[in-house]
């Protein structure tokens, strides 16, 4: 039998749109690999690490019109969850610390402004309108999202801006002496370490920055590394640990705006206008291990008690 042009070019048309959908089905599914003898969709490889912790970080910056709230603040804050020595040691240093549990206390609330509705922008001709002293003053509140991963360190830095010329006092037996430190910094070293109970333990660690950087050499496994850094010293005296559930608050602030010695330079500045920050954290999640179907329950054998 013959076939005209026509017919044949629609024959090959119709064999190759057949050809060309057992190719189309074969990509269309979902790609899988082998992983110790079970089989994980690819794209599960980009989970984050078991025991990772997710926190917010609010920085606040107290004005004079909310610093009515700070009395008020510390009430609703639990201060004696904190060891009775560790607490002293930090008050002498001028530094306030606490928890608030999951439901947030109404003078947080106002001090971060979680309830409060922004302005809303203004817009001529598809343009948004800004506001010169909206562009010049400096935020009250500044957030930060961040995954803290199992033995990193988080660096949280109330003030951005270092000090030229700090002196500080250490008490030792029955002396007292005391150094000076130019474009010192305060900032807070934070690591946390998921318990066996649900919780995690949050450990903050006070240390200062100072002078100009400086660059180190060190060994490790018998490769030279430099590191590149300012000075610092380490105030492991006034570490801070406190436990946490899923949704706690963990407040850090002054004593009070005239406070002296080490929570100085990390809440306070000015001489005659002082300025003073808090800085909340809040635990949001916690990454837990999830159970599979491969997995197997371990089960202790026990003899069988005799009659």
């Amino acid at each position: 039998m013959k076939l005209g042009g026509c017919q044949i070019i629609s024959v090959m048309l119709l064999f190759a749109v057949c050809s060309c959908v057992p190719m189309q089905k074969q990509f269309d599914q979902p790609r899988q690999i082998e992983h110790f003898g079970t089989e994980t969709n690819i794209l599960q490889r980009g989970d984050v690490p078991i025991d990772t912790v997710s926190i917010e970080i609010f920085n606040v910056r107290i004005t004079p019109e909310t610093e009515q709230y700070i009395d008020d603040l510390w009430q609703e804050t639990d201060e004696q969850i904190i060891p009775a020595s560790v607490r002293l040691n930090l008050f002498r240093n001028g530094i306030r610390v606490g928890i608030q549990g999951s439901q947030i206390s109404s003078t947080l609330s106002k001090l971060i402004n979680v309830t409060g509705t922004p302005e809303m922008p203004r817009y001529i001709n598809g343009m948004r309108e800004f506001d010169v002293s909206e562009m010049t003053r400096e935020l009250t509140v500044t957030k930060q999202f961040q995954h803290v991963f199992p033995g990193t360190r988080v660096v949280l830095k109330p003030f951005e801006s270092p000090l030229y010329e700090l002196s500080l006092f250490d008490r030792e037996s029955s002396q007292i002496w005391g150094k000076t430190y130019t474009n010192a910094l305060g900032l807070f070293a934070l690591t946390t370490n998921p318990q066996s109970d649900g919780k995690v333990r949050f450990e903050v660690v006070p240390e200062l920055e100072y002078g100009l950087p400086e660059t180190k050499m060190y060994s490790r496994q018998g490769i030279m590394f430099t590191e590149t850094g300012k000075p610092r010293r380490i105030f492991e005296q006034l570490a801070i640990k406190a436990d946490l559930l899923v949704g706690n608050w963990l407040i850090l602030g002054p004593t009070s705006i005239n406070c002296q010695g080490v929570g100085r330079c990390f809440f306070v500045r000015g001489e005659e206008q002082k300025e003073q920050k808090i800085v909340a954290i809040r635990l949001t999640n916690l990454k837990k291990p999830t159970p599979t179907n491969n997995q197997k329950t371990h089960i202790e054998y026990q003899p069988p008690e005799r009659k």
